[in-house]
């Protein structure tokens, strides 16, 4: 917590390199200072309009697999962006952007495991793959089964923005739920629009499911803990021993065994990066990172 602090301190005196005017700590509403727009009004025409393209957008992703690199799903979001009701100064921008949601695409990880079987539209990464190669048994495979988005405003007028993966772990003796939640915070830009996210770590946690259940739970806990954290330290190649240098040098990262046997990836300097929201109502959100990534989402709550 106090790194996160000490870097939005940093991060205000750079923010002239982005844009004038980037983070206002002392206030929750961002838009105070600018000049509040007009809600645009839709005619009855175009709400049924609205309704059928996110309607088609939503069997697109179904027949897609939640892949937004298809033209006619890039094509249907493009469509739907010109019925946004809210822009960035709009007065409900702000509640409509926070909340709960539900990842409609499909995870955009690296390092994907290729399907099993023609058909086969499971999401499965190795563990290592989901944490920067920090969480170990590394070669284990997950099958991510929903990613959830949680945003909620904080005292220091940033919001928090974590991406949950709802999973299971496959073990040799059976599988464990588990719960990846990679933990970001965010700012939205008061001139441009734009919203900065900051990754500060990531979580691997046992779910309710198995906390409720002491063979699970057993299981869990001969998985995970500090003999595997050790293992995996001295069995570490070289250029893993360097590769973690450089991470602990830079970004300050740190792996820990936590309470219940969750394991918690830290970096006391943040990674950066930013998202444009391109569509946003009471039913849906849709942003572009800043590696050109587009992402779909319905809210939960």
């Amino acid at each position: 917590e106090v790194g996160r602090h000490k870097y939005i301190t940093e991060y205000k005196k750079m923010r002239s390199v982005f844009q004038p005017s980037i983070l206002d700590t002392t206030k929750l509403d961002m838009c105070e200072d600018t000049e509040e727009t007009e809600v645009l009004s839709l005619s009855s025409e175009d709400e049924e309009r609205c309704s059928q393209i996110k309607n088609h957008l939503r069997s697109l992703l179904e027949l897609h697999n939640g892949s937004t690199k298809s033209p006619d799903v890039v094509e249907a979001i493009e469509d739907l962006c010109e019925f946004c009701r809210y822009d960035e100064y709009s007065p409900e921008w702000l509640d409509l952007f926070m909340g709960e949601f539900l990842v409609q695409t499909s995870p955009n990880f690296p390092g994907r495991l290729p399907p099993k079987h023609e058909g086969d539209k499971k999401a499965q990464f190795t563990l290592g793959k989901l944490s920067f190669n920090t969480f170990h048994p590394k070669d284990l495979v997950c099958t991510l089964q929903r990613v959830r988005n949680v945003v909620a405003p904080e005292s220091d007028g940033t919001f928090t923005y974590n991406m949950i993966c709802d999973a299971i772990v496959h073990l040799p003796e059976g599988n464990v739920e588990a719960e990846i939640c990679n933990e970001s915070y965010c700012c939205k830009d008061d001139v441009s629009g734009r919203v900065h996210v900051f990754f500060t770590g990531s979580k691997l946690s046992p779910s309710s499911t198995v906390l409720e259940d002491d063979v699970k739970m057993s299981l869990w806990s001969s998985t995970f803990n500090e003999s595997t954290l050790k293992t995996a330290a001295a069995e570490r190649t070289f250029f893993g021993w360097l590769m973690d240098q450089a991470l602990k040098r830079t970004l300050g990262m740190n792996v820990r065994l936590e309470k219940s046997n969750s394991l918690r990836l830290e970096f006391k300097k943040a990674f950066r990066g930013h998202m444009d929201v391109l569509y946003l109502d009471e039913e849906m959100r849709i942003t572009k990172g800043n590696r050109g990534t587009l992402v779909v989402m319905e809210r939960i709550c």
